[in-house]
């Protein structure tokens, strides 16, 4: 009996929590607003200035604003600061945003489409357009790794 419980469980979690990118349609994607500066001591850099030495602080907000009956934009806005020796050496700031065409689900999977589904969908594009400007301006490539956006959405629920 504990056995089927568990099984019970176990499907009712994957039912609840990851089977919710249903049918959602990504309609088009664009920069809102993009800024970056690199500041004045850290003009130059070489691979070496770089290693071990950097502290990156990447943070991404997500907001969302209805557009229509069907339709959503979601905005990541991500600010991602790099320090070495607890001096700034640059800041990127940029707000990247989607409109969706999401289909017709319960309250509870449509808050873990916009939280979760969206910005994933959205987050290699993101991911791209910093290492691309981080090459763009003299700065060794920054390898920033997938964001798992459900273990952020279940610590905001908690909070």
């Amino acid at each position: 009996m504990s056995v089927k419980q568990t099984n019970s469980d176990q499907f009712g979690y994957y039912v609840d929590n990851l089977l919710f990118n249903h049918d959602i349609e990504l309609l088009s994607q664009f920069v809102k607003d993009l800024s970056f500066e690199k500041r004045k001591d850290f003009a130059f850099f070489t691979e070496e200035d770089f290693k071990g030495k950097t502290d990156f602080s990447l943070d991404i907000e997500v907001e969302n604003e209805k557009r229509g009956e069907k339709q959503i934009v979601i905005s990541l806005n991500v600010n991602l600061e790099a320090n070495i020796n607890k001096k700034t050496a640059f800041i990127f700031e940029m707000t990247y945003c989607g409109v969706f065409n999401l289909p017709n689900v319960s309250e509870q999977i449509l808050e873990k489409q916009i939280q979760v589904e969206c910005p994933k969908m959205l987050f290699p594009y993101i991911r791209r357009l910093i290492s691309q400007t981080m090459i763009e301006s003299g700065i060794p490539n920054i390898d920033i790794k997938n964001i798992n956006f459900f273990d952020l959405y279940k610590a905001n629920k908690k909070n």
